[in-house]
């Protein structure tokens, strides 16, 4: 019986993984932190999101015929619709907060029709 319940907390932990708390900021693929933007030499936020997150500016292919743009991200500043990729370049990195990536599914959901491209929603101080 000991045995048993040695091993099952053995699998437990390990399933679960260690409890020690990992070192560092952890990095997500849909969030991009300030504290991340200042490690580049970025002067906007574009020039930082093609460093460290250009997946998120690839255009995903022709969506429609009526709209060709329609795979372009769409870029929202504090909540207000800013434009395509390119605004990026008229924010400064220093005063990114938090850029957010949404999927064309969730941005779609959130905002409606015209994000085939996706959202990226950019926090600033």
């Amino acid at each position: 019986m000991t045995r048993c319940l040695g091993a099952l907390a053995f699998a437990v932990v390990a399933a679960c993984g260690s409890a020690t708390p990992r070192q560092g900021p952890a990095t997500s693929p849909d969030v991009l932190l300030a504290d991340e933007i200042q490690t580049t030499t970025a002067a906007t936020a574009h020039d930082a999101v093609r460093q460290l997150r250009p997946g998120w500016l690839r255009r995903r292919g022709p969506i429609s015929m009526r709209s060709p743009n329609a795979d372009v991200v769409v870029v929202y500043l504090d909540g207000v619709r800013l434009g395509g990729p390119e605004s990026l370049r008229t924010i400064a990195a220093p005063s990114v907060l938090i850029i957010h990536h949404l999927n064309a599914s969730d941005a779609t959901t959130r905002f409606g029709t015209g994000h085939g491209g996706g959202a990226l929603l950019v926090r600033t101080n």
